[in-house]
């Protein structure tokens, strides 16, 4: 298959996420909506200087560039695949209705698109990408960054996206392996404008009440990559 030029996945991602977005959202407008609730300022500026301390780092520069290089032979279909083998190794163990139904549509989608392989290899290969992904150099430099923020405990996750969308490194783990159609992407990185920046509303997991910041990662003053901070906003004022 012909690889994808950057401008067609770009565009293709946007649409993509235009599209999702709907989706989810239209049955929404039926119900009776929940107001929304965004973090101060205070929360983004600390994901700037946070960001700030490690961001211009010539390793993890070379790891974002290198990923980016990596991906750029993929074509479609194969970002359909290895997306769908991480979402669906990612919970492949859970019980939880919601896991197990987008665990049987992802192995769905790759009997279609990848029939050379069982479900078995599919969730293997996903659980190698996984793996790999946590393990890798950009993962546990990520990991020292957030271990060292201050105040303690004040950053919930990090993880870098390169210039397609790619999962470079994290420090928890996401659902996704590929973020290119996600607005922490696509309104960072992909739009290339340096002081763009995407924040999302509060939300509440495990007592933790914490918003995403995304910025993009920058090589001088190009864009070449994003990156999403979880920030706990009962520890920044």
């Amino acid at each position: 298959m012909k690889h994808l030029k950057f401008a067609s996945l770009v565009a293709l991602s946007l649409a993509i996420g235009g599209g999702y977005a709907y989706a989810q959202t239209a049955p929404a407008a039926k119900a009776e909506e929940k107001k929304e609730e965004m973090p101060s300022p205070a929360v983004e500026k600390y994901a700037r200087d946070f960001l700030a301390k490690w961001g211009s780092d010539p390793e993890l520069i070379a790891a974002v560039k290198a990923s980016t290089a990596e991906h750029k032979k993929l074509s479609y279909d194969d970002v359909e695949i290895l997306d769908n083998q991480w979402r669906a190794a990612k919970v492949k163990d859970s019980k939880e209705e919601d896991d197990v139904k987008a665990v049987k549509k992802s192995l769905g989608k790759l009997k279609e698109i990848a029939p050379d392989k069982d479900d078995k290899a599919h969730l293997a290969a996903g659980e190698a990408l996984i793996k790999a992904a946590r393990g890798s150099a950009t993962s546990k430099f990520l990991q020292k960054q957030l271990e060292a923020a201050q105040p303690k405990d004040a950053v919930t996750e990090i993880f870098v996206m390169d210039g397609w969308g790619w999962n470079v490194g994290q420090t928890g783990g996401t659902s996704d392996y590929y973020q290119g159609d996600e607005g922490k992407w696509q309104k960072t990185f992909a739009k290339g404008d340096a002081n763009e920046v995407e924040v999302l509303p509060i939300v509440e997991e495990d007592g933790i009440r914490y918003s995403q910041i995304s910025l993009p990662i920058k090589d001088g003053d190009k864009n070449i990559g994003a990156v999403t901070i979880g920030v706990d906003v009962s520890k920044v004022k």
